[in-house]
């Protein structure tokens, strides 16, 4: 078997395990909530998405795109069984545009520091955080920034990067919402 085969193999399995591990614990910190679903399917797809964006520099759309409709009716579903729900469907709708307009003007400013796919990526995650409300949306995405930035220092630092390298912004906006949405269940100021 060559390397590159072991290596593939490898690749998928650590992919596999993380994305089952990270909805496990969305279902954990939701249990048997009307929104764990929309959680649980965020966490399925944005897992993969951050491993494919590491490797391949990019987020495809037949992945990114449905997960708008998607998220939006699931939290629309869960909303009526929700305290508050027609507010926090109100925020993630919120949370899902701030997102995408935030990133998109980013990536216009910074001439290719962001990419049309992490603009994409952007809204599901912003949905889900902006559910949470406007706390958890806040730290999410300023957590998905400073891991990127403490990355990039880190890599530069070891010589394994320049200012100039591009790094895949992708596992860093999941791993902040991700991060984010667990830790709302264990910080009060994180949770409506």
């Amino acid at each position: 078997m060559a390397i590159s085969q072991v290596r593939g193999r490898t690749w998928t399995l650590t992919t596999t395990l993380v994305t089952i591990a990270t909805v496990v614990l969305v279902g954990f910190r939701f249990g048997l909530g009307p929104q764990a679903p929309a959680f649980c399917l965020l966490a399925a797809v944005a897992v993969p998405l951050a491993f494919f964006d590491a490797r391949e520099y990019r987020l495809p759309d037949v992945v990114t795109l449905p997960s708008y409709p998607a998220c939006l009716l699931l939290l629309g579903a869960a909303a009526p069984f929700v305290s508050g729900g027609a507010a926090r469907f109100v925020h993630a709708v919120t949370g899902m545009a701030a997102a995408v307009a935030f990133c998109l003007l980013l990536m216009l400013v910074s001439g290719g520091g962001l990419g049309p796919g992490d603009v994409k990526l952007a809204g599901p995650l912003g949905a889900c955080l902006g559910w949470l409300g406007a706390a958890a949306f806040a730290a999410g995405m300023m957590a998905a920034w400073l891991l990127a930035a403490v990355t990039g220092v880190a890599l530069i630092a070891a010589g394994r990067a320049t200012r100039k390298t591009h790094i895949p912004f992708g596992p860093f906006l999941v791993a902040g919402a991700l991060g984010t949405v667990l830790a709302s269940g264990l910080v009060p100021a994180l949770a409506h």
